[in-house]
């Protein structure tokens, strides 16, 4: 369409015509990147899916994390900052989530998103069918960050896109470095990425705080009665002891709610037992936003806004999937700066420009 437009051609190229180039073209990138998995993914290192067979080693090198002295001091700045002097130093320090050096570690987070499946054509005349619950086409989104380099992946489903990322590790000379993920806390992403890498190791999950914050607010509507600024007072309090990282202080709070405000027990207790399996995940997120590291999956919400949602999800549209995946893919190589490469060459970089 843009196309067209720039051309000012009558009659111009019919849009089938550029649809059927532009899923022509992505089906070409992809059948690239396969290439290129499977080159850099040799087995027996690798298993078919890309999950690597080899471990990196039983001890996680200290060079992985932060030194203590950086530590205390940030420790120390967050102690300071809480005016209502309730928290102390050995609270923070107690935290098992370790903090990472970032020159040392792979920062990379996974969703999926989707857009409105286009329906199947109806005769004419036919009758409408019942009102069903919308389908969509679904992508998963990958954002992988090192050393100020960052790069997107895209592809159908989670075990595909892994298998891009393990690719890319091993393209970028960074197969032995430390892999963090943040995530929203779904098991099924959660158990996908620790089943990949569990031959590897050395890989670690951070809870979104966004998500966790959503959780807060779920008590507030779900579970708490009484008026909004009564259930305000509780969320705030709940979500600076999770801002904290104190997830025994957060139960302990959820317990000690009189009978009075409570309108749902067992709302209550799903969030407790949220906490509790996310609670190797949960970080001191004061003391990450001081020492300079993530706190949120923000990026590839980001990601999915430029490869997905700012084309594909606009008023009235609706795709299929070869549409809908060509385009996420086509998007993808202009957003890591591949375009001249594939263009001029038929091949892409495919690795993190700043890796070493």
């Amino acid at each position: 369409m843009q196309l067209n437009q720039v051309r000012e051609q009558p009659g111009a190229t019919k849009v089938r015509t550029l649809n059927n180039a532009a899923e022509h073209e992505a089906r070409s990138v992809e059948r690239h990147l396969d290439h290129r998995a499977a080159e850099l993914l040799p087995q027996p290192l690798f298993d078919p899916q890309g999950r690597p067979a080899f471990r990196l080693g039983p001890v996680v090198p200290e060079t992985d994390f932060l030194p203590p002295l950086a530590l205390a001091d940030a420790i120390g700045q967050c102690v300071s900052d809480n005016t209502a002097g309730d928290i102390t130093a050995e609270e923070l320090a107690a935290n098992p989530v370790p903090y990472e050096e970032p020159e040392r570690t792979v920062a990379a987070c996974v969703d999926d998103v989707g857009v409105k499946k286009q329906k199947p054509r109806r005769k004419t005349g036919d009758r409408k069918p019942p009102a069903k619950e919308k389908k969509r086409v679904w992508t998963t989104v990958a954002h992988v960050q090192h050393a100020g380099a960052s790069y997107a992946l895209t592809a159908f489903g989670v075990p595909a896109v892994l298998r891009l990322l393990s690719a890319l590790l091993v393209a970028s000379g960074l197969q032995e470095v430390g892999l963090l993920f943040f995530t929203d806390g779904q098991r099924s992403l959660k158990d996908a990425i620790f089943d990949f890498w569990s031959a590897r190791g050395r890989v670690r999950l951070i809870l979104d705080w966004y998500h966790l914050q959503h959780k807060c607010r779920e008590l507030g509507s779900l579970g708490l009665k009484g008026s909004i600024a009564d259930k305000k007072v509780h969320i705030k309090a709940l979500r600076r002891l999770l801002w904290y990282g104190l997830v025994d202080r957060a139960k302990a709070y959820i317990d000690a709610l009189p009978p009075a405000a409570v309108r749902k027990s067992e709302v209550l207790e799903q969030i407790k037992g949220y906490l509790e399996r996310n609670r190797p995940h949960i970080p001191c997120y004061a003391l990450r936003k001081k020492l300079g590291l993530g706190c949120s999956s923000n990026p590839v919400e980001k990601q999915n806004d430029v490869l997905v949602a700012h084309r594909q999800k606009k008023n009235g549209m609706a795709w299929s999937e070869d549409g809908s995946h060509a385009l996420s893919t086509l998007a993808a190589v202009r957003r890591n700066g591949e375009t001249d490469n594939w263009l001029r060459d038929g091949r892409l970089a495919f690795r993190l420009p700043m890796a070493a």
